[in-house]
């Protein structure tokens, strides 16, 4: 079955690992990343993590708002 309703357009794009990253955060209401926090995601990146375990690793429930 086809669906005629039209998708967001993030969801027809192809985001970077940067950006996924950036979608766990504000699904989670996180605070902004510090200058560390950056430096961490980008080692993680580079070591292979996929975004959610650099999310839950370096971001995690620490730097949740509510």
């Amino acid at each position: 079955m086809i669906s005629d309703a039209a998708e967001p357009d993030y969801l027809a794009t192809r985001l970077t690992w940067m950006e996924q990253v950036e979608l766990h955060m504000r699904a989670h209401n996180s605070a902004p990343l510090t200058l560390c926090q950056k430096r961490r995601l980008h080692i993680s990146r580079d070591n292979g993590l996929t975004p959610w375990e650099a999310f839950e690793q370096i971001v995690g429930a620490d730097n949740v708002w509510f």
